[in-house]
């Protein structure tokens, strides 16, 4: 190749890297040595500026370079103009590439903003449908109620009659916030799932129940269908499953005039940890089009307009469905022939229960829940990460309290909740040991558990001997050490699973009992109407009451009166009902009072807002609008627990006892103050 035409490519490639620049900044050469390019020596490996091999239009006259202006390892280049001349065409498609990426770029931007802004609309959205959701169930608590109080007075036909049909249609409405309950649930990414032994059995003929009056009622019949491949006992969220269920069979009952509905549930398949589980509901109703399938999983759909005039419904419960499958790993879809019934089936995992685990890879440990208790970072993150590989839930604590609150809250849990192992850093609660274990062995429920002691420097505390309840180890024990240690401490007596399904809560609830309750509880509560509701229940059921209008009211009732129970509000003005419980809980802790049944009573319904109420202190939870039934039995398990039965309204004039009794459940806002010496 003759000299002008390298001069020629040399020139249009500085004038594509020149009109670069901006977009790259810098460029890597690679050079042969003393080679020379326009004049500039440049040796070997050189790394420059892209600007100073390029000529400078506006600061260098025609005919010279700036090129060694800029580079100090530069010679002055020759006859630099021509090669701009030659270039110009080439600038001018760089140019035009350069402004069509930073067009995109822009465009990019624009998307990424309005991306954002969609998110946020979205979230927002289900924010507010949560806020409404809890803003209506408020004002069912002052209807739901007072007419069910109502149809139990003496009422002529026709006031039956019409009171019958108010209180069918409130429960309606209840029904259908509680659908866009969980679709704003599910918009703003709060709905959660909880993994809990069930038994497989108990929650299908739970569902069955609770469907047979309203299928009887047209004539139909529920059966139920279980493969004898299907383990009964599995781990997963019942409360979840349940609902789908129910779903899916009240459609089914909806849809069908005559024959029957069939829940049905096989196996398609398992691994080590879990089954891969089937569930069918099939009908003998009016089916429904391949094209109206199609709708059925979308958003406020009905199979066509006419449905929701026809049988009511807001066209949100199949899509819920969806979304809780979704969640839970799984697919839905369903099968259907006009005239002749449909199938609506759903395939999800569900995680073995410790039992039907291969034996051969057993282990103490496996399966266990363990609460570990330190206040030292590092410790704690290693055995977070080792436990999960042995088979173990570890769950992390940092004061004896906090400790005890949760021991105490797993051991009161229906479900796989309690814990089998206290593992316990001496350094981290060197001042509080002893009195923590004494708790530990008064506490009704723990005889079970067992207590690892990570020992550093001091010595294991008077009072607390090493044998089948209490071991020791030192901090420094290295994990397939530790691992080891706790599998033969554990195995030593084997570990009670419980797989039993939660305690099922119908929707109509239990009916009210005959036999009167008795005591006299504290009532908190702001809003007048939930407060004479509540007051009204209260009273109907045997009990009498004082009554608080905030949280503070309460805690400076609490210190003066004796109560067998407390059915606390959570959002209330002055101080919430977690504040109170908070306050109240440490009162009796540091003061060794006996410890006082609370209840919250709300209309929050969010994922997470149980939990909340335990975390807080509280030992049970009920939402509004209130039933009486289910307010009586939850009233009657806590009244027979209540150290104060039968208390009068005077102050106690005895001291409280000596022992010292921390709350059930962990406080949420942190470690309170521990008085365990």
């Amino acid at each position: 190749m003759s000299e002008p035409s390298k001069r020629r490519r040399l020139g249009r490639l500085i004038a594509v890297i020149g009109a670069l620049m901006a977009l790259i900044g810098s460029i890597s050469l690679w050079m042969a040595p003393d080679e020379v390019v326009l004049g500039v020596a440049l040796g070997g490996a050189v790394l420059c500026l892209v600007a100073a091999l390029m000529p400078s239009e506006e600061s260098a006259p025609a005919g010279t370079s700036s090129i060694g202006d800029r580079s100090p390892r530069a010679a002055v280049a020759q006859e630099p103009q021509p090669l701009t001349r030659r270039s110009v065409g080439v600038e001018r498609e760089v140019n035009e590439l350069k402004k069509e990426i930073e067009r995109l770029k822009a465009l990019e931007q624009e998307l990424l903003a309005s991306k954002q802004l969609a998110e946020a609309a979205t979230m927002a959205k289900g924010e507010f449908l949560a806020t409404m959701s809890h803003e209506i169930r408020t004002p069912l608590n002052g209807i739901i109620p007072l007419l069910d109080l109502l149809l139990g007075s003496q009422l002529g036909p026709d006031q039956r009659e019409y009171v019958q049909t108010a209180f069918g249609s409130a429960k309606q409405l209840l029904r259908i916030v509680d659908d866009i309950l969980d679709y704003s649930k599910l918009e703003a990414n709060k709905l959660e799932l909880e993994t809990t032994g069930m038994n497989l059995r108990e929650v299908l003929q739970g569902v069955q129940k609770l469907m047979e009056k309203p299928a009887e009622s047209k004539g139909l019949q529920v059966h139920l269908q279980i493969d004898q491949s299907v383990r009964l006992a599995v781990r997963g969220d019942s409360v979840r499953l349940r609902q789908i269920l129910t779903n899916l069979v009240s459609n089914a009952v909806k849809f069908t005039d005559r024959g029957e509905v069939v829940i049905a549930v096989s196996k398609k398949g398992e691994t080590r940890t879990q089954h891969d589980l089937r569930f069918e509901v099939r009908d003998t109703g009016i089916g429904i089009t391949q094209e109206a399938a199609e709708k059925l999983f979308k958003p406020f759909s009905q199979a066509d307009a006419s449905t929701t005039r026809t049988f009511g419904g807001t066209g949100l419960g199949l899509v819920i469905c969806k979304r809780i499958v979704d969640l839970m790993g799984g697919h839905i879809g369903v099968e259907s022939e006009l005239g002749k019934g449909s199938t609506f089936w759903f395939q999800v995992p569900m995680l073995k229960a410790v039992g039907d685990i291969g034996a051969a890879k057993h282990n103490g440990l496996q399966g266990a829940r363990i609460l570990v208790l330190s206040n030292d970072a590092s410790l704690m993150r290693r055995l977070s990460t080792a436990m999960p590989q042995w088979g173990a839930t570890p769950v992390p604590a940092t004061s004896s309290q906090e400790a005890f609150n949760k021991l105490r809250a797993g051991a009161n849990r229906a479900g796989n909740w309690a814990f089998q192992l206290l593992i316990v850093d001496l350094q981290a609660v060197k001042t509080t040991a002893q009195a923590l274990h004494k708790n530990l062995e008064r506490e009704p429920g723990m005889d079970q558990l067992k207590e690892c002691w990570l020992l550093g420097d001091d010595p294991l505390p008077d009072g607390i001997h090493t044998g089948t309840r209490a071991m020791s180890a030192a901090r420094t024990v290295s994990d397939p050490e530790l691992k080891q240690l706790l599998t033969r401490f554990l195995e030593e007596a084997p570990i009670d699973h419980v797989t039993q399904a939660e305690p099922e809560i119908k929707v109509s609830g239990p009916m009210p009992s005959d036999e009167k309750l008795s005591g006299h509880v504290l009532l908190v509560e702001d809003n007048p109407v939930n407060r004479q509701v509540a007051s009204r229940l209260l009273t109907l059921s045997g009990l009498s009451l004082d009554a608080a209008e905030n949280g503070k009211e309460a805690v400076d009732l609490l210190e003066t009166q004796q109560y067998a129970c407390v059915l606390m509000d959570c959002q209330m003005p002055v101080m919430d009902g977690y504040t109170a419980t908070r306050k109240w809980r440490e009162a009796e802790f540091v003061q060794h009072r006996e410890r006082m049944p609370i209840v919250a009573m709300t209309a929050n319904a969010m994922v997470g807002d149980r939990e909340k109420c335990l975390e807080a202190g509280m030992d049970d939870y009920i939402t509004k609008p209130l039933n009486r039934g289910l307010l009586e039995q939850m009233l009657r398990k806590w009244l027979a627990q209540s150290p104060h039965k039968h208390p009068t309204r005077a102050a106690p004039t005895e001291p409280p006892p000596a022992v010292a009794t921390p709350p059930r459940t962990p406080a949420q806002a942190g470690p309170a103050p521990v008085a365990l010496a």
